[in-house]
């Protein structure tokens, strides 16, 4: 019975680091290919430095490795001191604490969310009948492509982001008064991310 269970559980043991090794081979390749972007992996989405991030990370490998090390070392497993345990979970707990702060302004969000995708010019006049290059940047991700739309009034917008204004209206609007246009562009790298321009069609 006690030689089974020590099949059994070296079978387990060993489609469990089968499982492990793939997953995080497959993450490698993914990290290799360019599917997994680490430039932020310590920096938030405007570029700044997150002390945060580091601290988890830091903490996260000093603990991994160390217990890696007492692993290889006494050939078993370790009980882990309940002191380690405490810190590893004040570790992550601060690192979400901070994150909480951080959101909780709605400015905050604005301005993380704004550096996904810039459109320029944001806000321009344009003649009737006449044609206007718009330009877009994702700064997180340069050569993103991006999707143009006119999102409200006349006009038109393909998706090099020339947008070419309606034909005069008849009968001309009275003198001081114009339409307007609101030009959207959205990428598929950051799906909640969009910037507008405003039009004023003269």
């Amino acid at each position: 019975m006690d030689r089974a269970f020590e099949i059994l559980a070296l079978v387990t043991g060993s489609v469990l680091c089968l499982l492990v090794g793939g997953f995080g081979f497959l993450i490698l390749w993914e990290i290799w290919v360019g599917n997994i972007d680490l430039s932020k992996l310590i920096s938030e989405p405007t570029g700044d430095a997150s002390m945060s991030r580091f601290q988890l990370l830091v903490f996260t490998f000093v603990i991994a490795l160390s217990l890696f090390l007492v692993v290889v070392a006494t050939q078993e497993v370790p009980n882990i001191p309940g002191t380690v345990l405490t810190l590893l979970g004040i570790s992550g707990s601060s690192y979400l604490v901070s994150k909480g702060i951080q959101f909780s302004d709605p400015a905050g969000i604005t301005s993380a969310r704004g550096q996904d995708i810039v459109v320029s010019p944001g806000k321009i006049s344009v003649g009737y009948g006449q044609k206007q290059q718009f330009t877009a940047q994702v700064p997180n991700k340069p050569g993103a492509a991006v999707k143009w739309l006119v999102l409200a009034g006349d006009g038109t917008i393909d998706q090099t982001g020339l947008y070419v204004a309606p034909p005069p209206p008849s009968p001309p609007l009275p003198s001081g008064t114009g339409a307007h246009a609101t030009i959207q562009v959205t990428t598929d790298a950051f799906p909640d991310a969009y910037d507008l321009a405003v039009v004023t069609l003269v």
